[in-house]
């Protein structure tokens, strides 16, 4: 079973930084495990998340980076792993689970 260390941990960060089509089965199986824990994901069947696992992608921000404003279409969605965001004036931290 992978724990919410494992989110920091950086065999799953360097999983995630394998471009997804040079990822190997051992790559593919801690980012499945990973993304399972998540609260936010936990609901998804295995096959849905295993899909998931071939397309998600490690992207680091700095402070102020804007990711998309309102109004804009989204083509994609963040998962907060460590630090916080500012979404209309509130702060969100990542989840302790």
């Amino acid at each position: 079973m992978i724990t919410m260390d494992d989110y920091h941990d950086q065999r799953f960060i360097r999983a995630l930084m394998v471009p997804p089509e040079s990822r190997t089965l051992q790559d593919m199986d801690l980012i499945y495990g990973c993304l399972r824990g998540m609260e936010a994901l936990c609901w998804l069947r295995e096959p849905a998340l295993r899909a998931l696992c071939r397309t998600v992608r490690y992207e680091m921000h700095t402070a102020n980076d804007i990711l998309y404003c309102r109004g804009e279409l989204a083509t994609c969605w963040y998962i907060l792993l460590s630090g916080s965001v500012f979404i209309d004036g509130s702060m969100f931290l990542p989840r302790s689970r």
